[in-house]
């Protein structure tokens, strides 16, 4: 073979289509997991039917959640303070300044306050649902999915559905739906039937039922 024959089969489209694939070969082999690997790979998979059986917004994983609000928020809240402890004295007088220090102690006391009413969520939930929720029934891979910050959603949906302190924010969303439906006829009310899809922990469902309305209400999440 002469070298102007090896310079046209290095330069050819064929040479570089069986090249790149070895190429590709050679250094990923470097990186694929080993047999062992898949293998264990694979049995996790097969040992985790509970996952694969209770979602996000499952029952399961909600009262998982309640039940370890006091744990997650207290790691929470030392993770916060061990963050602030590592700052240097000039972003701690920064801190000091504008009230970190206070805040974490009202934060602290805030949620011993939301500790009391996610106990009692959770356990009226094991009374509603006895024998299928209960501590021991948990397997540990839902135990340790449990959600805080789902846990802080429904906790703000009561404040906001249910508190004085959640008057304005319900005015500025629910008030034009009420308007919009307080126009349509007394005698038309009887019959129709109004769909609250999303509807939280139920304000707003209440207040259409109020006026003489049919009302359907739904929630993908336990929580």
């Amino acid at each position: 073979m002469t070298l102007s024959d090896l310079r046209f089969l290095v330069a050819s489209d064929v040479f570089l289509a069986v090249l790149i694939p070895l190429v590709i070969l050679f250094f990923g082999s470097r990186h694929l997991p080993s047999l062992a690997d898949l293998r264990s790979l694979l049995s996790l998979h097969k040992s985790a039917p509970s996952l694969r059986h209770h979602g996000n917004f499952s029952l399961e994983r909600a009262y998982a959640s309640f039940t370890q609000y006091t744990r997650l928020s207290a790691e929470a809240q030392a993770t916060m303070r061990a963050s602030y402890a590592r700052l240097g004295r000039t972003g701690k007088r920064v801190g000091f300044a504008v009230g970190y220090p206070a805040k974490l102690e009202r934060l602290r006391d805030a949620t011993a306050r939301n500790a009391v009413l996610a106990d009692g969520i959770a356990e009226c939930a094991a009374e509603e649902y006895a024998g299928r929720l209960t501590p021991g029934s948990l397997s540990s891979r839902i135990a340790g999915a449990a959600d805080l910050g789902r846990v802080r959603e429904a906790m703000k949906h009561f404040v906001r559905d249910w508190s004085e302190e959640g008057r304005g924010e319900r005015t500025r969303i629910f008030e034009p739906v009420l308007e919009l439906l307080r126009k349509v006829k007394q005698k038309e009310r009887e019959s129709m039937r109004v769909l609250v899809p999303g509807c939280g922990l139920g304000r707003l469902a209440w207040e259409i039922s109020e006026l003489g309305k049919s009302v359907l209400q739904l929630i993908q999440s336990r929580y």
